[in-house]
């Protein structure tokens, strides 16, 4: 598998927040060639990093990833933040980056997000594959109570050293954990509870799943314990797409990309050429 990655840093300011991405745009041989790109956004503690497992399979799209504003590089002082508003910067970026129409994955709040994006934005975006997503009917806020009041008193590390064993399969081995630490690890504890926040207060899109109508991917976890199956199937059924598809991965947790990154890049590009 041939890929060279991106040498540059790139920078975007949207809606006043500095949003750091990665590009493989001028890396591969991937203009004009009719293939519609794909633009990544990650979940809680994490960063575009979570796509680099799967970003070298689909080496014959153009490839953006972001760190949401206060995730990783995209520095936030921690301010009180919505979905509605990170979805925005999305759309931003996709402005800034003259992407049209591309394919929306999202993993966890990615993946929710992806879904306001799709009912509000229906001309922007050829379909969407969420990753994860997590149902807001069933968020549990007490438990993101917890884990801002732990980061608040004790910094990242406490659920830099949980997390990866807690939301991850059985089939999870001892590299990609650790690289699940590094990226919750290296979050910010202030812009961290900010998005901790963000997922206590988040909502269906404005007219609920519904409102979504471009095809659509949901990949599960069948061990996933972030978001469950079950929220998965319910967001897959109430979506108002003609076409919409839904895959378990066996043996798989929370971190989608990093624990099955060859199979969930198989099933993005299956998706991605049948648009």
């Amino acid at each position: 598998m041939k890929f060279h990655w991106p040498t540059n840093m790139p920078f975007a300011t949207v809606n006043s927040h500095e949003i750091h991405f990665v590009d493989t745009y001028d890396t591969e041989p991937q203009r004009g060639n009719g293939k519609p790109s794909i633009l990544m956004i990650h979940g809680l503690g994490s960063s575009s990093n979570y796509y680099m497992p799967i970003i070298p399979y689909l080496t014959s799209y153009r490839c953006v990833a972001l760190d949401t504003y206060g995730a990783a590089l995209s520095k936030s002082p921690g301010e009180r933040l919505t979905l509605e508003q990170l979805a925005e910067d999305v759309v931003g970026l996709m402005d800034h980056l003259h992407l049209e129409k591309p394919v929306l994955v999202g993993h966890s709040m990615g993946g929710t997000m992806v879904c306001t994006i799709a009912a509000t934005h229906p001309d922007r975006i050829l379909g969407i594959v969420c990753i994860g997503p997590v149902n807001p009917a069933s968020v549990n806020a007490s438990a993101f109570q917890t884990r801002i009041d732990t980061v608040s008193r004790s910094g990242m590390e406490p659920l830099a050293d949980s997390i990866p064993t807690s939301a991850t399969g059985s089939e999870t081995t001892p590299l990609q954990r650790a690289l699940i630490r590094e990226l919750i690890i290296g979050q910010d504890p202030k812009s961290y509870a900010s998005h901790c926040r963000v997922i206590m207060d988040m909502q269906e899109p404005k007219d609920g799943f519904g409102a979504v109508t471009c095809p659509a991917l949901i990949l599960a976890g069948e061990e996933d314990k972030s978001a469950p199956l079950e929220g998965c199937r319910f967001i897959h059924d109430h979506l108002g797409s003609s076409r919409k598809e839904l895959e378990v991965l066996q043996g798989v947790g929370h971190w989608h990309c990093v624990e099955a990154g060859e199979k969930v890049a198989e099933l993005i590009g299956a998706f991605c050429s049948s648009l």
